[in-house]
């Protein structure tokens, strides 16, 4: 089984942008700012990881993350850790309340970079089909 976290396309966005120390503005065309965004290979491609010896499950993230690591504590041998864990973070944290994205006045324009990030990037396309058929499915893991 290979389990997909399915996170939610405007999320997925701001944090690219983020992490590539971008700020994403609501320009009236944002496919450039979008784009510069998201530089770089997809990595997930659905053609790729269809197989016969390959199910793919998903669950919600971040929201879900720990049902799901609830569901897999169940299911995995645990194992002695011999060191101590460092958190060791790439991105500096967010401040969600001021992305312009999140202001309801901009809810129009959000439902536009939705639908283009999934019906349109090359980059998530795949993913959020992906996500669309598994979410309220027998596939997604914890519900």
């Amino acid at each position: 089984e290979l389990h997909v976290p399915c996170r939610d396309p405007i999320d997925i966005l701001l944090s690219m942008c983020n992490y590539r120390q971008l700020r994403f503005t609501c320009q009236e065309d944002f496919t450039e700012e979008l784009h510069a965004c998201l530089k770089g290979e997809s990595r997930f491609k659905r053609r790729t990881l269809t197989h016969r010896n390959i199910h793919m499950k998903c669950f919600r993230s971040p929201h879900r993350v720990q049902a799901y690591l609830d569901y897999m504590g169940e299911r995995l041998q645990k194992k002695e850790v011999s060191s101590q864990y460092v958190q060791r973070d790439s991105n500096i944290p967010r401040k969600k309340e001021e992305e312009c994205l999140a202001m309801k006045e901009n809810y129009t324009y959000k439902v536009r970079v939705v639908q283009y990030l999934t019906r349109e990037t090359e980059h998530f396309k795949d993913y959020f089909e992906f996500c669309r058929d598994c979410i309220h499915s027998q596939d997604e893991l914890v519900k």
